[in-house]
C-alpha cells in the first residue's frame, strides 16, 4: 500500500521569531476569519499561561510560496510578498503582535483599538488595564513596554523599582523578586509555539477546508467569508474598498464631507459584498456566487482562470456602483419618502441591503429616471418591510427577484411593472382586511407591522395624539436628548390592566394598546384608567384635531369605555386600514394631511375651474333657465356632497356656473325670502335629511363669500372615514363618486370593490 503523502510540515518557532516574519511581511493574514474578536480578558489569560509556561495552543500556516496579496495584522503595515499566511490561530496571533509590538490592531468594527495589559512583578498577577492598574505603581500599566519601549530588561527594572520606591519601601528579597519576574515575562518572547505549515501546493478551497476540519469548534465560516478570503488573494483593493465604506458608515464625516454615514445602516463588509455579488453576478445564494468567482465551468465542473478573471472583472465594476456615495445617499432618501426614518424603525438589514440592490438594477441596468425610481423603491420599499419579504429564506427569494429582472425587456417601465405587479400581488384586498389585523396581533415592540404604523403616519402627516407637533419630527433622528420626545404610550396602562385582571407581556404590550404621545403627556397620564384621562385631554382639542387624531390613532369610537380585549381586536382593522392609507400615499390615491389650510377662496375655485375637488353649481333650489323641479336641483347639490364624502373631499361653489360665470345665491335666497343664516340652516338641513345629521355635522362646513357684488355660497367637504349613502329621488341610499371633475352613481360589484378598496 503506498504511504499517504503528508501535505503540512511542523515547527516549533518562538514568538520573536514570528514577530519578525510579521514584521518583514513573510508571515501574512488571509483572511479566512472575521476580523479581531478576542476580549481583553481572553488576551490577559493568554499572557498569563505564557508567564507559567502551559500549554497555548497551536499556530496553522499556508506555504504560499507566491505573491499573495492579504492583510498584515500590524495596523498601517504594507502588503508584501507572503510566503506563508496564517490560516488558523489568528485571534491568537494578532494578541500577541500587538501587545508585544504596542500597536493598535483592528477590531471587529473596523476601529483601530491598542490593548493594554497590566502585570503586578510582585504578586504576579495580570490584569486588564484600566484606570485603577493604571494608579496603582505596584502594576507595570502597560507590559507592552517591556518589548516596545527601547529599554535595556535592566534599565525597565531599575525604572520600575526607582518609582515603586516612592511609595512603599522594599526589601532587598523584594526588589529580586520584581527582577526575577520581570525577567520571566520578558523571557516570554522565546516561548515556543507549535505550528503545522500546509504545502503550497494546497489552493485557497482546500486550506478553506482543512481549516473547517481542525477548527470546528471555532468561529464559523460562511460563503461570504470564503468570498472576502477570494477578494483577499485576487483583489485585495476591492476588500479594503468594503472595509474603508463600511468604517465611513459608523461615523459622521469631519467637515460635512462627503461619506458613507447615515442615520439607517451601518453594514459590514460582506453585507455590501452581497449587494455586489447580486449586482454584478446576478446571484442572490452567495455559495452559487462563491463557485462563479473561483471561476468554476458549470458544464465541465472545472475550474478555469479565463472564467475567474470574468467574473471578478464584473464584480469589479458592479462594487464600484455599489460603494458610488450619490447612489447610496439617494436610496435613502427612498426609504425616506416611504415614511422611515431611522435604524430604530427598521427591523430587517436584508430588506434594506436586497432594496439597496434592486434601486441600482433599476438604475443602471433599465435607465429608470430618477424621481420615477425613488417613487417606485419608496413603495417597494414599504411593501418588502412591512411584509418582512426577505426574512424566511432571504437568499433564496433574492435569488427569484433578481431572475424576475433577467425576463422582462431591460426598459424603464417594464422595471416599474414589474415591481408594481409583485407589490399588488403581495399587498390584496385580503392582505389589507384580513391578513395584516390578524399580524397586528403581537405584543413585539420590533414587530414590521409596528413600524409600518408608525411609517404610515409619517405620510400621512399625523400629529402625537393631543399634539399639534407632528410625529414625523418628533422623530427625529437628528435630535437625541435624555428624554425621547416622543413615546410609545399604553392607551389602557398596563398598571390599570392589572388591577382589573390582565397579566403577561402578551395581554399588556399588545401593538394595538399603543399610540404615540409627547413625553410629558405620558408621565401627566401614569397609570389612570383610559375613562379617566382620556375625556379631559381630547376636549383640549378642536373638532377637526378630534376628527385627524381619532382617524390616525385608529381610535374607535367611545374606545376609553370599551372592553380592553374589544377595543384592541376593533383597532387592528382600524390601524390596518391607517397603514394601508399610509401606502397609498405613495401610490398618489390619498392625499396627507399638511395643516389646517384656509379654506379656498372664490377666486383660487375659479382659477382651478371643476376638478376632482371642485364643483360648480348655479343655484341649490331655483331653476334659472327652464322648468326643472326644485328638488331635481336639490339632488344635484346632494350627490356632490356625498361624492365628495365618498372621494377626497372638496369644495361645492354655489351661485357659480359650470363656465366659471359669478352669478350668487340671490334668487335662492328671494325664492324663500330668507337670509344667510337661514339659507345655511335649509341648506344644512337637506344635506342631514339626505346623509345623516352625524355625517353632516362631521364633514360638512358652509360659508359664504361676496364677489364682484354677488354672494356666493360655498361648502366645504371633508373625505368620510365610511361609505356615505344619500337618500335622493334616484332611489334611498344611492352611492356617488368623483370621478374626474364629474359625479358618478356606483351599485352592484363596482360599488363593493370601490368601497372595500378606499375605506
Amino acid at each position: 500500500m503506498t504511504p499517504t503523502t503528508q501535505r503540512f510540515s511542523s515547527e516549533t518557532p518562538p514568538i520573536h521569531h514570528l514577530i519578525q516574519e510579521i514584521d518583514m511581511g513573510t508571515l501574512g493574514l488571509p483572511d479566512l476569519q472575521r476580523p479581531f474578536v478576542w476580549k481583553r480578558s481572553r488576551i490577559r489569560d493568554l499572557f498569563d499561561s505564557l508567564y507559567k509556561g502551559f500549554p497555548a495552543g497551536y499556530f496553522l500556516f499556508w506555504n504560499t510560496q507566491k505573491q499573495v496579496d492579504s492583510h498584515s495584522i500590524g495596523s498601517g503595515t504594507e502588503s508584501r510578498e507572503n510566503q506563508k499566511m496564517i490560516v488558523d490561530g489568528q485571534q491568537r496571533l494578532t494578541s500577541l503582535y500587538a501587545v508585544m509590538k504596542g500597536k493598535p490592531i483592528i477590531n471587529e468594527a473596523n476601529d483601530e483599538q491598542l490593548i493594554k495589559i497590566a502585570f503586578n512583578p510582585l504578586t504576579e498577577e495580570f490584569a486588564v488595564a484600566n484606570a485603577s492598574s493604571d494608579n496603582n505603581p505596584e502594576f507595570i500599566s502597560n507590559i507592552s513596554d517591556i518589548w516596545a519601549s527601547g529599554k535595556s530588561q535592566h534599565s525597565f527594572v531599575k525604572d520600575f523599582i526607582k518609582q515603586l520606591a516612592t511609595t512603599q519601601k522594599l526589601d532587598e528579597d523584594e526588589e529580586d523578586r520584581i527582577a526575577a519576574n520581570i525577567h520571566q515575562l520578558e523571557n516570554i518572547r522565546n516561548y515556543q509555539f507549535s505550528v503545522l505549515v500546509l504545502s503550497a501546493e494546497l489552493d485557497v478551497d482546500t486550506v478553506a477546508e482543512i481549516f473547517q476540519r481542525i477548527n470546528a469548534g471555532g468561529i464559523p465560516l460562511n460563503s461570504a467569508d470564503f468570498i472576502l478570503t477570494l477578494m483577499s488573494v485576487y483583489w485585495v483593493e476591492g476588500r479594503h474598498q468594503l472595509e474603508d465604506f463600511s468604517r465611513q458608515a459608523k461615523i459622521p464625516s469631519a467637515n460635512h464631507e462627503a461619506s458613507a454615514y447615515n442615520a439607517f445602516h451601518a453594514p459590514a463588509p460582506d453585507q455590501m459584498l452581497r449587494v455586489a455579488v447580486g449586482l454584478g453576478l446576478k446571484r442572490g445564494v452567495l455559495q452559487n456566487a462563491y463557485q462563479v468567482l473561483r471561476g468554476r465551468d458549470p458544464v465541465e465542473k472545472k475550474v478555469k482562470e479565463d472564467l475567474r478573471v470574468a467574473r471578478f472583472a464584473d464584480l469589479q465594476n458592479a462594487q464600484a456602483k455599489v460603494l458610488n456615495l450619490s447612489d447610496w445617499h439617494e436610496y435613502i432618501t427612498c426609504i425616506k419618502a416611504a415614511g422611515f426614518r431611522s435604524k430604530s424603525m427598521l427591523t430587517s438589514a436584508n430588506n434594506f441591503l436586497y432594496g439597496y440592490l434592486i434601486y441600482l438594477v433599476g438604475k443602471h441596468e433599465f435607465g429608470v429616471e430618477r424621481r420615477k425610481l425613488r417613487n417606485v423603491m419608496s413603495r417597494w420599499f414599504f411593501m418588502s418591510a412591512l411584509t418582512g419579504r426577505y426574512t424566511g429564506s432571504p437568499e433564496t427569494v433574492l435569488e427569484a427577484d433578481l431572475r424576475r429582472f433577467l425576463q422582462v425587456n431591460q426598459t424603464p417601465a417594464a422595471f416599474v411593472q414589474l415591481l408594481d405587479t409583485l407589490i399588488s400581488n403581495q399587498l390584496t384586498d385580503d392582505y389589507w382586511r384580513v391578513t395584516l389585523p390578524e399580524q397586528l396581533d403581537s405584543s413585539s415592540a420590533y414587530s414590521p407591522y409596528l413600524f409600518g404604523y408608525h411609517a404610515a403616519l409619517n405620510l400621512l402627516g399625523a400629529t402625537a395624539l393631543f399634539s399639534t407637533v407632528r410625529i414625523s419630527d418628533l422623530l427625529d433622528p437628528a435630535v437625541s436628548g435624555t428624554k425621547s420626545p416622543v413615546e410609545r404610550h399604553h392607551l389602557f396602562p398596563k398598571a390599570y390592566l392589572r388591577s382589573v385582571g390582565f397579566s403577561g407581556t402578551y395581554r399588556l404590550n399588545q401593538i394595538a394598546n399603543y399610540a404615540f404621545v409627547e413625553w410629558a403627556d405620558n408621565i401627566a397620564i401614569s397609570d389612570n384608567a383610559p375613562n379617566d384621562y382620556f375625556p379631559d385631554l381630547f376636549n383640549g382639542l378642536t373638532d377637526q384635531e378630534k376628527s385627524n387624531a381619532s382617524y390616525w390613532h385608529a381610535l374607535p369610537d367611545q374606545w376609553h369605555n370599551l372592553d380592553y380585549l374589544d377595543f384592541i381586536a376593533q383597532r387592528r382593522k382600524l390601524i390596518a386600514d391607517v397603514i394601508r392609507d399610509g401606502f397609498k400615499v405613495l401610490t398618489g390615491d390619498v392625499i396627507p394631511y399638511t395643516g389646517a389650510k384656509a379654506k379656498p377662496s372664490t377666486a383660487e375655485l375659479l382659477a382651478d375651474m371643476e376638478t376632482l375637488r371642485i364643483e360648480f353649481k348655479s343655484t341649490a333650489r331655483v331653476p334659472l333657465s327652464s322648468d326643472v323641479p326644485e328638488k331635481v336641483i336639490n339632488e344635484s347639490v346632494i350627490k356632490t356632497v356625498a361624492a365628495f364624502m365618498n372621494s377626497e373631499g372638496g369644495t361645492l361653489g354655489i351661485g357659480i356656473s359650470d363656465d366659471g360665470d359669478l352669478l350668487g345665491i340671490q334668487p335662492d335666497l328671494d325664492f324663500k325670502k330668507q337670509d344667510l343664516d337661514g339659507y345655511e340652516n335649509w341648506l344644512s338641513t337637506l344635506f342631514m335629511n339626505a346623509m345623516g345629521q352625524a355625517v353632516v355635522a362631521k364633514g360638512v362646513n358652509i360659508r359664504f363669500e361676496t364677489v364682484e357684488d354677488c354672494v356666493v355660497c360655498l361648502v366645504d367637504v371633508s373625505k368620510s372615514s365610511a361609505p356615505v349613502y344619500a337618500d335622493t329621488i334616484k332611489g334611498k341610499e344611492t352611492f356617488y363618486v368623483r370621478v374626474g371633475n364629474t359625479t358618478r352613481i356606483l351599485t352592484g360589484a363596482e360599488m363593493v370593490k370601490y368601497i372595500k378598496d378606499h375605506f
